[in-house]
């Protein structure tokens, strides 16, 4: 039998953790399961990147279809010029915020917020089609940037809103 003091003892248990837009609350062990939602979550976001910078290549070739052979060239060569020196800027950028977040991490509530406003402004981007026309000479170039800012946010290795829960932890 156990005595009456043993059995009006809490449990002593860990806070659990708080959930995260990502990767929900495998971040706190960090085990298998968290690897495979990072995996596949970046792999998803490559994915569509990746078919968002061919799309956009595919209406700049679209563009200059009708123009001769020697303009046609140049113009290749300078989108795809244009298309590298994005992907760097993108990348370096991307880097740059991650850096100034990591500085200064969002608390998990502040981490849904952003994912909040996030959404709500892609889709208000989406929407703008007579900006995406002007756009589109230049829009492989802006994709190539974009691609750069999404690989430089999945390609790290604790993320911003990992290191906010972890701080505001009990």
């Amino acid at each position: 039998m156990a005595s009456r003091a043993s059995s009006e003892r809490p449990p002593s248990r860990r806070p659990a953790p708080a959930e995260l837009p990502v990767v929900g609350t495998t971040w706190y062990r960090r085990g298998p399961r968290y690897w495979l939602r990072r995996a596949g979550s970046g792999c998803a976001s490559l994915l569509v990147a990746a078919l968002v910078c061919a799309a956009a290549w595919a209406l700049f070739g679209g563009l200059v279809s009708g123009l001769p052979d020697g303009a046609r060239r140049a113009l290749y060569a300078v989108e795809g010029a244009a298309a590298v020196a994005g992907l760097g800027w993108g990348w370096v950028r991307g880097r740059r915020q991650i850096r100034e977040r990591l500085a200064d991490p969002p608390t998990p509530e502040q981490s849904w917020a952003r994912r909040g406003q996030a959404r709500r402004g892609a889709a208000s981007g989406v929407s703008s089609r007579g900006l995406m026309v002007l756009m589109l000479p230049l829009l492989p170039a802006v994709m190539a940037w974009w691609l750069g800012t999404m690989c430089a946010a999945t390609f790290v290795r604790e993320l911003p809103s990992e290191v906010g829960a972890r701080r505001a932890l009990p």
